[in-house]
């Protein structure tokens, strides 16, 4: 077997990169020893990103040291390609050492897109441009997620729900906050959340629907970070980008997304949940999505000592704060999080 790729500084070696046989794939042929590389910092992976560029061609270079991780982002991103997603297109890829060329989108996140905007009308038109895309990942019927293994193997469920609030618990509440937790009332809590989605009905989910994992080119956007796409709860990827800790929006602008998303679900799915019903389940999945945030910016903040993240921490706190009264079961982290003063 092939060792996966040295994440050393060979790896980033220009000779080396421009020696690699993927690149005889690329599209307008195998670059020159003239081209210009340069790694793309950001987010929380370990995985490395260089683009590639040359006059006016450029694509992207990715190395995955996590060869199942790197395995599962090839088949969702052909499958999502396939059924016509906007995600970029992957040219050459090799399994067993982890690496691939990929489209280059360019490096305007909606983050980034989203802060440039003033005009409250162009924060509508964007999100709902999004909420569009996420209605088409939605709609992707059972037989066709059944053709790609690890969407159809991994399912967001009660177990996968308890780990998130876990994570929770350790990383933020422990480590970040260095707060003593050992309470059955809140892991009670905890389980009645995870418990109360086991009814509901089960969609393509990208599991990281936030606004750092949208790229805007032309005009419209492009899902990035896919591989933890799963099958799961409708409503969690609309909170995760409606209740995103990086772009934060006002309550009426989220209220207003949310029925466009009822209204074009209906429209174009079938699916009629009525308004008053999907704001609970709505709720709870915010509280679920925001737990599991504030839970990686733990993680990645004291873990990984990447300490950028610690700035959207306060955004995270405040939806908990602005959330756990309208949730009952979760009344002890209520007052927890009421007390903290970020937020």
């Amino acid at each position: 077997m092939i060792e996966p790729y040295s994440l050393s500084k060979e790896a980033l070696d220009r000779k080396l990169i421009l020696q690699e046989p993927l690149l005889r794939e690329a599209p307008g042929g195998k670059f020159s020893h003239s081209a210009i590389i340069y790694p793309l910092t950001g987010g929380g992976s370990d995985r490395i990103f260089c683009r590639i560029r040359e006059g006016e061609r450029s694509l992207i270079f990715l190395i995955d040291p996590n060869l199942a991780e790197f395995s599962a982002y090839i088949q969702i991103g052909q499958f999502l390609y396939e059924n016509q997603l906007p995600v970029p297109r992957i040219y050459s890829f090799d399994e067993q050492s982890g690496k691939a060329l990929l489209e280059d989108l360019g490096d305007e996140s909606f983050f980034l897109k989203g802060l440039s905007y003033s005009d409250p009308s162009l924060w509508q038109e964007g999100y709902r441009k999004i909420i569009d895309v996420l209605i088409t990942l939605q709609g992707i019927c059972a037989e066709r997620i059944a053709t790609c293994a690890p969407i159809q193997n991994r399912v967001f469920d009660y177990g996968q729900l308890r780990w998130e609030t876990a994570y929770f618990t350790r990383y933020f509440l422990k480590e970040y906050c260095q707060l003593s937790v050992e309470d059955e009332e809140l892991e009670e809590g905890f389980h009645h959340l995870a418990a109360s989605f086991a009814e509901e009905p089960r969609v393509l989910m990208h599991r990281d629907f936030q606004s750092q994992n949208i790229i805007w080119k032309f005009g419209k956007p492009y899902l990035i970070d896919f591989q933890g796409a799963r099958q799961g709860i409708a409503a969690y990827d609309l909170a995760s980008l409606l209740n995103d800790c990086y772009l934060v929006l006002d309550d009426l602008t989220r209220q207003s997304l949310i029925s466009y998303y009822l209204d074009q679900r209906q429209r174009r799915l079938g699916t009629k949940l009525a308004e008053e019903e999907f704001q609970d389940i709505y709720l709870r999945a915010a509280l679920q999505r925001n737990m599991q945030a504030l839970g990686a910016f733990g993680f990645l903040s004291r873990v990984k000592n990447k300490r950028q993240f610690e700035q959207f921490i306060p955004a995270g706190v405040r939806y908990l704060k602005a959330n756990l009264p309208r949730y009952a079961p979760l009344r002890i982290l209520e007052r927890i999080i009421r007390s903290l003063v970020m937020g």
